[in-house]
């Protein structure tokens, strides 16, 4: 890596964190909040472009910038009691984010590495935004589940030990459905202009 790639993407970098951070305290630019349900969020789309456009450990780094905002965003700026509940566990707020970033920049830069552009890197580009998207809602409901699942009736009422892991899909499953879709549609959009940049 040359000075000026290097300098470029420590750039990117610090833009993309920067942009994450504004995502993750403004209401309504990276999270359109419903009230009793999880917020729906657009921060995965920086996370899975920056993991597209500078790499897989760049796009770790992102998505635990954007897994700290939620933790401190749980705790001064929280808009329901299930944000308080779960955004305030570090494993539940961090680890799926930083999962993001590794999903979306294993698929995009690992698999058939030379087709950046074009049919099939718009494909790599769709499919790495989806399940970037995918692997945030797998994330959260494996660890609240493993964790809440003795006492799940903090997080869902009237819900018990066998209901709970259904019940979470089921409150998530509208917000996981837009979160994917949007990934699969957008991220290939910007990710085809910013790599094109980039060259």
């Amino acid at each position: 890596m040359n000075k000026r790639s290097s300098a470029y993407e420590i750039s990117v970098l610090g833009i993309l964190s920067a942009i994450i951070i504004l995502q993750s305290f403004i209401p309504f630019f990276g999270n359109i909040t419903i009230p009793g349900l999880p917020a729906i969020t657009t921060v995965h789309l920086t996370v899975i472009l920056g993991a597209i456009i500078l790499g897989t450990k760049e796009g770790m780094f992102l998505g635990g910038v954007w897994g700290v905002s939620s933790l401190i965003r749980a705790y001064t700026m929280a808009t329901d009691p299930l944000t308080i509940l779960l955004f305030r566990n570090p494993l539940i707020a961090i680890i799926p984010r930083i999962l993001v970033g590794l999903v979306a920049g294993l698929i995009f830069n690992q698999i058939a590495k030379q087709m950046r552009t074009g049919v099939w890197g718009t494909v790599k580009m769709s499919v790495a935004g989806i399940l970037g998207a995918m692997t945030n809602t797998a994330g959260f409901v494996l660890f609240t589940w493993s964790m809440y699942m003795g006492h799940s009736t903090q997080v869902i009422a009237g819900s018990t030990s066998e209901t709970f892991f259904v019940l979470l899909i089921g409150l998530i499953l509208g917000n996981a459905i837009v979160e994917v879709v949007s990934a699969g549609i957008i991220t290939p959009i910007l990710g085809q202009a910013l790599i094109r940049f980039k060259r």
